[in-house]
């Protein structure tokens, strides 16, 4: 019995020291993990900061952007309404030179009918002194063929009176 006794003994050391064992690795077991815990919180707390930040970020970035466009359509509209001025302009400017060349042609026609007239001058006033006298001739009076115009008294209206 002795030899059972001690068996036994031996076999409740052996479990104890297996169960203190674990206890021990159980311990170890738990700090561990929170460690690992703690370091997960600390990793999610970092992340969970980045999304907030990135977030921030992105409400001023879409701000940003909602002011651009605001401004792209301001821009698009002054560019539209330059258009229409643009092409107004042009119109005016091609009106203008529509009549800037019927002026042109007016003027040359002019300018033809100016180069006959006077030709046509020079011609009437070749005409004209070979008829008037010539100094050889200057003591022959030429008679005026024109009527002599009555005198003014001669024309006076005719007034009736009564009687």
């Amino acid at each position: 019995m002795k030899k059972g006794k001690v068996v036994i003994l031996m076999i409740g050391m052996v479990v104890s020291g297996i169960i203190s064992a674990g206890a021990q690795s159980k311990k170890e077991k738990i700090e561990m993990l929170t460690q690992r815990t703690d370091s997960l919180e600390k990793t999610l707390s970092l992340r969970n900061d980045s999304i907030v930040q990135l977030k921030i970020k992105l409400a001023r970035l879409e701000g940003t952007k909602d002011a651009h466009n605001e401004q792209i359509k301001r821009f698009e509209n002054k560019a539209d309404s330059l258009k229409e001025e643009l092409i107004v302009s042009n119109m005016t400017v091609e009106n203008q030179q529509a009549k800037i060349t019927q002026l042109n042609a007016d003027i040359n026609g002019l300018q033809t009918q100016q180069k006959e007239w006077a030709s046509k001058n020079e011609a009437l006033t070749l005409e004209v002194n070979s008829l008037k006298p010539k100094p050889a001739e200057a003591g022959v009076a030429v008679k005026d063929t024109k009527p002599a115009d009555p005198p003014k008294e001669a024309i006076k209206p005719e007034t009736t009176t009564k009687n």
